[in-house]
């Protein structure tokens, strides 16, 4: 869901009428009301008098929003892995469903050469719990094929998938602004991503992680179904190179590191459904607050620590997340340019 709309043009009538409007953001609420605050704001060391104070009201979501990106090894010694991953898919939609998330699985492969680089696969390209035979949708989504023979460049895949021109092109609908990432590399090589994301890709890749996380209030995670650190693997699955840059990524981001050698994956798609659940905890406010001042409750207890001010975009942003259905309410002082511009547009 996004945050959408604008103040009011009501807000000429303040302080004595209220205005105020709703939109969505983890299920957001959010009113505007004018009024006179007896208590000082964190961060003001004085009562404001006859000012312009809005209250936004959030209600956290109930069902945690998650976005997994599959980024699938096409070459062509993955042929066994994909028919493995497809099996898997029943244990993955249990682990998703059972603990009650709104989930989005999408699958791009690690050719990025051609024009299909980063572009999702499958037929809907988009596979949520409601898609029809969504066990058959996955399974054809991940054979993505094992011809190609270009460099496994999972990474620089990773980037493509959610950046434009295919985030609101080919790609479009699959990211949420409030849900949470989970990018999951399936692999039996290392990445080979120098050519597009230069000398350093993980820390490319990790960038681009914290830049998700940072626009959606949620964990960014990166996950990797490889062969083992600096050994690689051998077993009933096949065998597989060392996967030491995916592993440096999945291991700074968060995520995990699973043995792609083992033959029923079944276990490893359970794992990381319980690593993809994660409830918002950043809220974006309609201006930036005066001074860096605001008073924020949950659940109509006041809360003096806890959290923090974010300037741009302005937000509250909770060191832990508040409980679901939780109702925040954030109370601050409009800066001065702000109300000038409402009277006069008004």
């Amino acid at each position: 869901m996004r945050q959408s709309s604008t103040f009011s043009a009501s807000l000429e009538a303040l302080p004595r009428a209220a205005a105020s409007r709703s939109c969505a953001l983890c299920c957001l609420l959010v009113g505007l009301v004018a009024c006179n605050i007896d208590n000082t704001l964190r961060g003001q060391d004085e009562v404001a008098e006859e000012e312009v104070f809005v209250t936004e009201t959030f209600e956290q979501a109930s069902l945690p929003r998650i976005d997994v990106l599959w980024v699938v090894d096409s070459t062509a010694s993955m042929a066994d892995e994909q028919l493995a991953l497809g099996d898997a898919f029943p244990a993955l939609a249990s682990s998703l469903g059972e603990a009650g998330l709104s989930f989005q699985l999408g699958v791009v492969t690690t050719e990025v050469d051609g024009l299909d680089g980063g572009v999702l696969q499958g037929d809907p390209w988009i596979i949520t719990s409601n898609t029809p035979d969504a066990a058959a949708a996955f399974a054809d989504a991940v054979a993505v094929g094992s011809t190609d023979d270009g460099p496994e460049a999972g990474l620089a895949a990773m980037k493509l998938a959610l950046t434009e021109p295919n985030r609101s092109g080919a790609n479009r609908g699959f990211r949420r602004a409030d849900a949470a990432l989970h990018v999951v590399v399936v692999s039996d090589d290392d990445d080979h991503s120098d050519a597009w994301l230069g000398e350093d890709p993980a820390s490319v890749a990790l960038e681009l992680l914290a830049a998700e996380s940072a626009a959606s209030g949620s964990p960014a995670l990166f996950s990797a179904v490889i062969g083992a650190p600096e050994t690689g693997c051998r077993g009933e699955g096949g065998q597989a190179q060392p996967g030491d840059r995916y592993a440096q990524v999945a291991l700074a981001s968060g995520g995990v590191v699973e043995d792609i050698c083992q033959s029923d994956l079944s276990a490893l798609a359970s794992r990381l459904g319980e690593l993809s659940q994660a409830f918002p905890t950043r809220f974006l406010l309609q201006s930036e607050p005066y001074k860096g001042a605001a008073r924020v409750s949950v659940d109509g207890a006041r809360l003096d620590s806890g959290w923090e001010l974010e300037v741009n975009p302005p937000a509250v942003v909770f060191d832990e997340a508040p409980a679901p259905g939780a109702i925040i309410e954030v109370t601050y002082q409009l800066p001065p340019e702000v109300q000038s511009d409402d009277g006069e547009g008004s």
